[in-house]
């Protein structure tokens, strides 16, 4: 009877540890076909009620994420808000970090803004929606679609961004009219 209990004890340890290897590899997969999906560019919408770091108050807002990555979970990238009607006039253009453990999107500013953490998304090979949360009570709803159109020419090519007037210069954060404040 003893040795029954022993095989059976240990019986159960093994697929303790074999379902627990099994659910951190179909994770770790997971990580790496999502961070795989999000390499490019994306532009749509966040929408909540919000009083932003730039004193803007309002529902929505128009911004272009890009995401390259550098390894298997993470990489660079960089992002512009901007006034749709005058996009370069009014703007504000962040450089960022980011990676991906257990299905959660983390962001890291260049401008020390608070770590934003994206938990509850969808992410396809057209779209990319869910709720971003930046440390406030707010829930930030983004609604992105790939956009493979969009002319970063004039904001960036990887850590050289370009004002207006066409000289270079090594920010990794530039904001201009109504977000400059």
């Amino acid at each position: 009877m003893k040795q029954i209990f022993t095989y059976t004890a240990m019986f159960m340890m093994m697929m303790t540890l074999f379902t627990s290897c099994d659910r951190e590899f179909w994770e770790d997969m997971e990580d790496r076909n999502e961070a795989r999906t999000l390499d490019g560019t994306w532009t749509g919408y966040i929408d909540t009620y919000y009083y932003d770091r730039w004193g803007l108050t309002g529902d929505s807002y128009r911004t272009t994420m890009y995401f390259e990555r550098e390894s298997a979970y993470s990489g660079w990238g960089y992002e512009v808000d901007y006034d749709l009607n005058s996009r370069y006039n009014d703007y504000y253009y962040c450089e960022f970090e980011w990676d991906i453990y257990k299905g959660s999107i983390r962001i890291r500013y260049a401008d020390s803004w608070n770590d934003v953490y994206i938990n509850d998304y969808r992410l396809n090979s057209n779209r990319f929606e869910g709720y971003m949360d930046d440390g406030t009570s707010k829930d930030i709803l983004f609604r992105l679609t790939y956009d493979n159109r969009f002319d970063w020419g004039y904001w960036n090519t990887r850590n050289c961004a370009r004002r207006a007037n066409g000289t270079t210069t090594n920010e990794k954060v530039m904001a201009s009219g109504k977000f400059a404040k």
